[in-house]
This record gives structure tokens, sequence and C-alpha cells, in this order.
């Protein structure tokens, strides 16, 4: 009984020794288990915050993404402007081509036009100088001795009557204050009629210079129905109400007047080209 009272015992204390080896060791591994679950509960926290932060990140990426595809349609829809602005530039600049062209082909048919208008006038210059005879040109040079001497004798009528007029003016006689005007011009000796003014005209229709032989004293004029002229018709050149010059016309056709031009004329303002008046006597 002794030996197995003593056993009981010797049991009793190694398990009670046993059951504080397992106390203590439980009491340890409960003690890291508390500590892992810290630990852990810390980094799922740490965790989440580095998630919210990765989340907020995603959501700025996210923002940015947006901004940048609203960028890139922007640069679409420009990039499609500038495209279609190219393309109408391009028309543009090919029409602009097309006109240059054109209008190369009209300044190219403009200068064969006054190239064979310069070879028409030449030629019509020289046909006029050849169909002339010397006994036209000793006619006309006749002519104008008679123009010349007719003009001496208007100046010196025109002087003359100046000078009477003068002589009755200073007249303090009181027969001339009672007599009449025609008495008083009887008295004095002038005779009515010996200097008549220029006869009063009307302006006519505009034509152009052809040509001018300053040389040889011959004028050509463009012709048309308005003008009605005819040879032998004698007429006024005039520029802005200003007397050019006064010519014969000689020759007549559908297209030309050709004329002498008389002693007296301004030849300078009459160039060729030059638009004048032409003023009926």
């Amino acid at each position: 009984m002794n030996s197995l009272s003593l056993i009981l015992r010797i049991l009793a204390i190694v398990a009670a020794v046993i059951a504080g080896g397992l106390f203590f060791l439980g009491q340890g591994k409960l003690t890291e288990k508390q500590a892992a679950l810290e630990s852990s509960q810390q980094a799922t926290a740490a965790i989440r915050g580095e998630l919210a932060e990765a989340n907020d990140r995603l959501s700025a990426l996210e923002n940015e993404l947006g901004r940048e595809r609203t960028s890139l349609a922007d640069n679409k829809r420009e990039l499609e402007n500038i495209r279609s602005e190219m393309y109408t530039a391009r028309q543009e600049v090919s029409r602009t081509q097309q006109q240059l062209s054109r209008a190369r082909s009209n300044v190219e048919e403009l200068e064969n036009t006054a190239r064979r208008l310069r070879s028409e006038l030449v030629t019509a210059e020289q046909n006029i100088a050849s169909t002339i005879t010397e006994d036209e040109i000793a006619g006309l040079r006749a002519r104008i001795s008679g123009l010349e001497e007719r003009n001496t004798e208007l100046t010196r009528s025109l002087q003359d009557a100046r000078s009477q007029a003068r002589t009755v003016s200073s007249n303090d006689q009181p027969a001339n204050d009672t007599a009449s005007p025609r008495e008083a011009a009887s008295g004095s000796g002038f005779t009515p009629g010996t200097f008549q003014p220029l006869s009063s005209g009307s302006l006519g229709p505009a034509t152009t210079i052809q040509s001018m032989n300053a040389k040889s004293g011959i004028i050509v004029l463009a012709n048309s129905p308005e003008l009605d002229l005819s040879a032998g018709r004698e007429i006024t050149l005039v520029r802005n109400l200003k007397a050019l010059g006064t010519i014969v016309v000689n020759q007549t056709s559908d297209d030309l007047v050709i004329a002498d031009i008389l002693p007296g004329a301004n030849i300078r303002e009459l160039k060729v080209g030059s638009e004048v008046n032409i003023f009926r006597r």
C-alpha cells in the first residue's frame, strides 16, 4: 500500500509538473499568438492604408486618364480641322494657279494683239505716206501759206481795231457824247466787219489719236459714226476744254480719219493714244 501511494504521489507530482509545463508552454504560445495577432492587425491596418492610398492614386490616374482622353479627342478634332484647312488651302492654291495661268494667257494674248495693232499702225502709216503725192503736198503747203496770210491779216485787223477803240475811248468831244455807238464808229474810221470774232461751235464726241507725224503734219484719228467727219472738214481738237490745235480732214475710212495739222497746234499735247474731243465750228 505504501508503495502504491508513493507511486500515485510520484505520478501526481509528475502530472502536476507536466501540467505546469504545459500551462507555461501554452501561456507562452498564447502570448506569441497575441503578439502575432496584434502584428497581423497592424499589418492589416497598414495594408488598408496602403490600399486606400492606392485607391486614391487609382482615382487620380483615372481622372488623369479621362483628361488625357479629352485632350486626345481635342487634338484629334484640331488635327481634323488642320487637315480640312490644308485641303481648302490646296484647293485655293490650285484655283490661284489656274487663275494665274489664265491671266498669263490673257497677257500673252494682249501682247500679241498689241504687236499686231502696232504692225497694222505702222503699215497704215506707211500706206498713208505712200498714198500722198507730191501734188497733194504742194497743195497742202499752198493752203498752209494761205492760212498763214489770213492769220496775219486777222492779227493786223485786230491790232487796228484795238488802236481805234483806244482812240474812241480817249476822245472827250461833246459830239461824241451825244452820238450813237454806230455813228461814233463811223466817224472814227472803223469799219464793222474788218475784224470778225470766231464763230461759236459745239463740242462733239471723243476720239483717240492713233498716229501723228509732226514732220509731215499728218495726224490719224480713230473714226466712228458719231464723229460724222468728211474730207475738207475743218475741226479743232480739244482736251479738258483747252484747244490743242486745228486740223483739216483729208481722207476718211471706216476705222481711221487722216487729217492735216494746221500751224499753231500744240504738237506736244497731241500724243499717240491720248483721247481728244472734236469741236465743230
